[in-house]
């Protein structure tokens, strides 16, 4: 059409509004403007015939709303446009825009196939989409180059679609987005699918902060790192690329499937954090990626650091290829000093060649309240494996990095390579691995270390259960040769193992523990009970001057020989304190183990209790009134850390009668007049959400004391097991627990009844807790006398319509309400912007307890309830699902108590599912805003 024939074309007003003055059938524009599409446009195709639509060189807004908008198609011809303002588009799709050229064009001829933001402009996009666009060098759909400073937004995208869009190849950064500079990004919602670039197959960063909020990310591809080209490994990150120090990806609530970095060296399949940049990701889930060098989802170079809060990642995938080596790091990899810190969150059913889930090199590398599960290394050597994570040393073997693992959970991983060590966790020579209050149970490797395999590597474990209290919980160090079903140490590593257990593992040498010539170890107030091994079914030393020292260690009940050395060997036990050694099935000392002090250990026949959780958080092997371990040592209390026993009770103890106040028990346990509380569970095996808004279960408590004293319980801890994501935006952070006094014991919260306490968080790691009863001061149950709570969990908002069997009662808010055997934990959650107002609804169904409170004299071995419930803790739990775990009751501050026992721990409550609900005001996920 032509300029004079009474129509307004869209490239007529933009050149009306830049100049505001009448074009062609335009109206002169004014100082800020906005470009309407007529009924027979909107919602159709404007196909571009004489190239690139005029620049944008005054304030204007393209498209009434997001309902209202067009398509413009470049058709392979020319970019769509240039922005040198402020430019808003409402609803637009801009499709087939295309620049290209040769290294002699300038950068910004060659970059942004849809849209160049070039020097001045701000470009808001709200809606709409931006297919099949395509630069030379960067930015396949969108170029960011406006010299904006640190700190001001210049591109913000809202709810838009972005699909087959390509930065090409020289260098090819940025799929959709690329950034030039220091201006900051914003991304609120949309998808990215099917985009492709060198590096950032979708979004590459700079200099800025790139914040990323409710997107999703499916099948983008990093094509860079090509061996026969000689690139180097630093390219890849499928989805997302963060460039350079001072550069920040902040991403929540967001998606990450099916993206890969495929090129034959490069890494981070869904996100690659280059050095010196920062990446902040939350609430989000990675699943599906694949990288063939490393990180099969994330790749952090050195001087880098990452913030992982609440993510899920599942079956994700390091390749090795024969150009790339690598392998390792099925869902996080580091290449030099990068720190990581990780908080929450499931890591299951991931692979690589080298650490399943997580592979750290020289940095420090922090787990908290992490579920890291069912992942698999698959490497042949002896040297490879950790199928949940590898700590690697640095060529040189110096400035190693190290690794922190804390309220954690390693259960079921595998090193499944011909020679594959370390089921759970591989330490390489030099690196250093700090292990609290976490759980390594169920992993295997072919090799050796069936929980822990160290490789000259310096581990220290405190609070820590290496297997656990059932053959169920057992690590498996495998058959060929099948050494250290715990922990295998190899080479002239240094291993100190403090208020820690290890039971149920099996070997074919060293069922629990198996120390190298040249190597130390320290099994300090520790336990090692119930592990299998052809040789050393508890401890085993491998040649002249191997060595363990026990101070106040307890290596019993174990079956076969407690501690073994070779036929032609000496092995060497340093005996500090008063240890106990009994109880083992072929022998307790091999006849090649030398004992330095046997006074100081005590073998043969001894009375003891069954190994289980019997206060503390890990398990020891209880004695009774009249054992001949107790009050063995004059010198309790000498060292310091003798001052309390494996669960923290104090020593001395003088209980049940014994004579020898003064002395100490022998081995991590001492008898002492703490109370007994029985723990056991009668709850449902799952709890099921039927339908939006309907919820199903929970937990009511009795607390029955059949002593002839009262008994104050000052609250008690526990943790969340998960093996598997929850519906995407969940942040268990959100919820706080409660406790009600339940007046009629039937296990439902009833008008009136009292809350005892205060809500209580979860801590910040979204799967630890622990819940205070009267704040602290705790409930004294009466002698011979009972009392019954229930625990509710809430952040609700309107009634709430709870499914129990086949009746229905409606809740409000206030009436945070248990019923049956069941417990409903409210919360819901916004989630994703303000177009995303999904509500979620996490029922968190525990257990019910009986609790029968008694003392140490009742304790026997008859009939003894060791926990577990009516849940196998090696049962799978899969998407949406949880189980709330009960692991310790805690005393009260105010009572002259070390501990409140808690006998039948740990207890699992039910599987719990989640489910999103409908939207109470009737808008739908992808709302939008005009």
């Amino acid at each position: 059409m032509s300029a004079d024939d009474g129509m307004c074309t869209l490239r007529e007003a933009i050149t009306a509004a830049n100049s505001d003055t009448a074009t062609g059938g335009c109206t002169a524009g004014a100082a800020a403007d906005m470009i309407v599409f007529g009924e027979g446009v909107a919602g159709s195709t404007i196909t571009l015939t004489a190239g690139e639509l005029p620049a944008i060189t005054d304030e204007l807004t393209i498209g009434m709303d997001e309902m209202s908008g067009a398509t413009v198609d470049a058709n392979l011809q020319s970019r769509i446009l240039t922005n040198q303002a402020t430019l808003t588009l409402n609803g637009m799709t801009l499709i087939n825009g295309m620049v290209e050229g040769s290294g002699d064009d300038g950068a910004n001829s060659r970059s942004g196939g849809a849209i160049l933001n070039d020097a001045g402009g701000v470009l808001t996009v709200n809606g709409g989409a931006m297919n099949n666009n395509t630069s030379d060098r960067a930015g396949g759909a969108i170029e960011e180059v406006s010299g904006a400073a640190a700190g001001t937004t210049a591109v913000t995208l809202n709810g838009v679609d972005f699909s087959g869009n390509d930065a090409g190849m020289n260098p090819g950064n940025g799929g959709v987005l690329h950034v030039t500079g220091t201006g900051d990004v914003v991304v609120d919602g949309g998808t990215f699918d099917g985009n492709t670039a060198v590096e950032g197959g979708a979004l590459w960063n700079n200099g800025g902060t790139m914040s990323v909020t409710g997107a999703m990310f499916t099948a983008n591809t990093a094509t860079g790192g090509t061996a026969d080209a000689g690139d180097d490994t630093a390219q890849g990150g499928g989805a997302l690329f963060g460039n350079t120090a001072g550069g920040t990806l902040d991403v929540a609530d967001s998606t990450f499937d099916g993206n890969s970095a495929m090129g034959d060296v490069s890494s981070g399949g869904a996100i690659f954090v280059n050095n010196g940049a920062i990446l902040l990701l939350s609430n989000s889930t990675l699943t599906n990626n694949t990288a063939n060098r490393a990180g099969g989802a994330i790749e952090l170079r050195g001087g880098s650091s990452a913030t992982l809060e609440q993510v899920d990642a599942e079956m994700n995938t390091a390749n090795t290829t024969a150009g790339g080596g690598g392998g390792n790091g099925g869902v996080v990899h580091v290449t030099g000093d990068a720190t990581v810190d990780v908080s929450g969150g499931v890591y299951a059913r991931n692979t690589a060649i080298e650490g399943g889930a997580f592979w750290n090199n020289q940095g420090t590398m922090t787990l908290d309240g992490v579920n890291v599960v069912a992942n698999d290394a698959t490497g042949a050597d002896a040297s490879q494996g950790g199928g949940g994570i590898f700590a690697e040393t640095n060529d040189a073997g110096v400035d190693s990095g190290t690794l922190v693992v804390m309220n954690s959970r390693i259960v079921g991983n595998t090193a499944s390579g011909a020679a594959g060590s370390g089921g759970g966790i591989l330490v390489s020579a030099g690196a250093t691995a700090n292990i609290t209050d976490t759980r390594i149970s169920g992993n295997t490797a072919n090799r050796a270390g069936g929980g822990i395999e160290s490789a000259s590597g310096t581990v220290t474990m405190t609070g820590v259960t290496l297997g656990g209290t059932s053959s169920a919980d057992g690590n498996d160090a495998g058959a060929s040769p099948g050494n250290g079903g715990g922990l295998h140490v190899g080479g002239t590593g240094s291993t100190t193992i403090t208020r820690s257990t290890v039971g149920y593992n099996q070997a074919v040498e060293g069922g629990g523990l198996w120390n190298n010539t040249g190597s130390t170890m320290t099994l300090d107030t520790s336990t090692v009970s119930n592990n299998t091994a052809t040789r050393g079914a508890g401890v085993y030393l491998n040649g002249d001057a191997s060595a363990i020292t026990l101070d106040f260690a307890s290596v019993t009940n174990n079956n076969g020989t407690g501690i073994e050395s070779g036929d032609t060997t000496n092995g060497n036990v340093v005996a500090l304190g008063s240890n106990l050694v009994a109880n083992n099935t072929t022998a307790d000392i091999g006849s090649n183990v030398i004992v330095d002090d046997e006074e100081a250990v005590l073998t043969g026949e001894v009375s003891v209790d069954t190994y289980r959780l019997f206060g503390g958080p890990t398990a020891t092997q209880p004695l009774p009134a009249g054992s001949t371990a107790l009050d063995t040592n004059a010198d309790c209390g000498t060292p310091e850390d003798s001052a309390t026993d494996q669960r923290g009770a104090e020593r001395p103890s003088s209980a049940m009668g014994e004579t020898d106040a003064g002395n100490c028990d022998s081995g991590a346990y001492e008898l002492t007049d703490d109370p007994v509380v029985t723990v056991t569970s009668n709850g449902p095996a799952a709890v099921t959400v039927s339908s939006d808004d309907s919820l199903t279960a929970v937990l009511g408590i009795t607390l029955a004391n059949d002593s002839d004293a009262a008994v104050t319980v000052g609250g008690f801890s526990g943790y969340i097991e998960r093996d598997a994501s929850l519906p995407a935006g969940f942040d268990l952070r959100d919820a706080e627990l409660s406790v009600y006094a339940d007046d009629n014991g039937n296990g439902i919260y009833e008008m009136g009844e009292g809350a005892v306490g205060t809500a209580t968080p979860l801590d910040d790691n979204g799967t630890t807790f622990t819940v205070a009863l009267d704040g602290g001061a705790g409930v004294s149950i009466p002698a011979n006398d009972s009392m019954s709570y229930v625990l509710v969990a809430s952040q609700s908002a309107g009634d709430v319509e709870m499914m129990t069997g086949n009746e229905s009662t409606l809740l409000t808010p206030k009436a945070l309400y248990a019923g049956g055997a069941a417990l409903l934990l409210l919360s819901l959650v916004s989630v994703g912007g303000l177009r995303r107002r999904t509500q979620l609804l996490l029922i968190v169904a525990a257990l019910a307890l009986t609790l029968t409170a008694c003392s140490d004299s009742d304790s026997d071995d008859d009939g003894v309830n060791i926990g577990g419930g009516d849940n196998d803790a090696g049962d799978m739990m899969a998407f949406g699902e949880l189980r709330v775990v009960l692991q310790t009751l805690n005393a009260s501050g105010d009572v002259d108590t070390d501990l409140v026992i808690g006998d039948g721990l740990p207890v699992r409550g039910p599987v719990v599912s989640f489910a999103a609900a409908s939207d109470s005001d009737g808008d739908s996920d992808d709302d939008s805003e005009g």
